[in-house]
């Protein structure tokens, strides 16, 4: 199941080049998993009364073509895989057809009290993909 994201930059996220900076795609990205998680039901609200957080381990980014001042992007969301303490979402920074940026990313659940990593919830599971990832 995918779900879409949708921003135009902001006029101070774009450099000299006339692109956005690149320290904004993971910014951008983070947003997409908020509304991610927030679709299926499960803002990080829930997530902290669950006793959990989550911690970024692994980022990956593929840029591709830059997106400008005034772009339309659409980032759709999706999970690629569910461990036993970690998962991973993909997200494609779109400017129409065109693929600008794909990224990447591994999160780690881990209890909020800062005692580590632990296993996923199944609420958590069965909210951000079909247990068939695994």
């Amino acid at each position: 199941m995918t779900t879409v994201y949708e921003f135009s930059p902001r006029y101070y996220e774009i450099d000299m080049q006339g692109v956005m900076f690149n320290s904004w795609y993971l910014g951008y990205a983070d947003e997409a998993m908020n509304h991610f998680i927030d679709s299926r039901g499960w803002p990080y609200s829930r997530w902290q009364e669950l006793g959990v957080d989550v911690h970024l381990a692994h980022a990956d980014l593929d840029w591709k073509a830059g997106i400008g001042f005034g772009d339309k992007v659409q980032v759709p969301v999706r999970t690629t895989r569910i461990g036993t303490k970690s998962f991973t979402l993909e997200f494609e920074f779109r400017r129409g057809e065109e693929v600008t940026c794909a990224v990447s990313i591994v999160y780690v659940v881990v209890a909020a009290d800062g005692s580590g990593s632990i296993a996923i919830p199944p609420e958590i599971v069965d909210a951000i993909g079909p247990s068939a990832i695994r």
